[in-house]
């Protein structure tokens, strides 16, 4: 997913493939980019030392690690061909993310058009969880002081698959179909559903979102329903003032056979200069859990930041915990 520079998952047999066909693009890719220039080979990198009450200190990322290629093709008459391959991995042990699914983060082809948006086929994101983490000072990274629990609670786009595919699917849709529209006056519209049947579902997993966002005003509603027929109402806003920004987000969650579950949060960041400090506050109105945090991010380079993060959450128990990391994107 996109996100500001600040902030910015068997056997060797069975993945080998996998890794010579990444070879075999990096190394064809300068060539190919130098007759087209429309190929591009792009990264991020997270990794810091974490350190919560009761636990030792780790190594642990402030968010997913992750190799990609992307391109496009000018077919002309406004109408482009476009592709996204991305691999996740654990920069500490250099393993991948999800032994599952190796190009975790997306895998897609489609056509775009300035003029009636973009379609493309594969997995990747749904539009909830493209929208998210853009109300979130941590962007929904799910790790450390991240906030991201409190913007959607417990709720999977998956629900059927979850644990035998390791949770790759929590936040994607696989075998989809997704759309893109447009920016019209501020608005936009995205939405994705399932093309597969699934036997063990119970509904075929889809969703849309709304957004809106001019001047320092951004707004965003999504609506998504995953295979478990579970589904989730999610509305946020955020309003820039001079170097300070004001988010804030609520979403409902029914899963089936479960009471409704509320969730909430409030938070800003300031910049200083290239710097930034963020914090925030989010609530889950059905269980109590509540957890506040705050953090640092120096500006080393266009490219590299580090960054500092103290957060306290009650869960049963309530814990603290702290994190010095690095980030550098590429």
């Amino acid at each position: 997913m996109p996100f500001p520079l600040y902030i910015k998952e068997d056997k060797i047999i069975s993945i080998r493939p996998a890794y010579i066909a990444i070879a075999m693009i990096a190394l064809l890719s300068s060539t190919y980019s130098s007759a087209q220039s429309n190929v591009e080979m792009y990264g991020y990198i997270d990794i810091g030392i974490v350190k919560e009450s009761g636990d030792s200190p780790k190594m642990e990322r402030g968010y997913n690690n992750w190799l990609g290629f992307r391109g496009r093709e000018n077919l002309g008459n406004g109408l482009e061909a476009i592709f996204n391959i991305e691999t996740r991995f654990k920069l500490d042990t250099g393993e991948t993310e999800r032994s599952t699914t190796f190009w975790q983060g997306e895998s897609t082809v489609g056509l775009a058009s300035k003029d009636y948006g973009t379609v493309h086929l594969g997995r990747a994101l749904t539009p909830l969880w493209n929208t998210v983490w853009k109300y979130e000072p941590w962007v929904n990274s799910g790790f450390n002081a991240s906030l991201a629990s409190y913007q959607t609670g417990s709720y999977s786009s998956d629900g059927v698959h979850d644990i035998e595919l390791g949770y790759a699917d929590f936040s994607r849709i696989s075998d989809g179909f997704f759309y893109s529209s447009p920016t019209w006056n501020g608005i936009a519209v995205q939405a994705a559903i399932k093309i597969d049947d699934d036997a063990a579902a119970g509904s075929r997993a889809r969703g849309t979102s709304i957004s809106y966002s001019k001047d320092a005003f951004s707004a965003a509603a999504s609506y998504e329903v995953n295979a478990r027929n579970d589904d989730i109402f999610y509305l946020a806003a955020k309003y820039s003032i001079g170097d300070a920004t004001i988010m804030g987000s609520h979403a409902q969650t029914r899963q089936t056979g479960l009471t409704a579950e509320r969730t909430w949060l409030i938070a800003t960041t300031y910049a200083i200069g290239a710097d930034m400090i963020r914090a925030g506050y989010g609530r889950n109105q059905k269980n109590d859990n509540h957890k506040i945090s705050t953090g640092y991010v120096h500006t080393l380079s266009k490219r590299t930041t580090l960054y500092a993060d103290l957060y306290r959450e009650q869960l049963v128990d309530a814990k603290t915990g702290m994190a010095l990391g690095i980030t550098h994107t590429f």
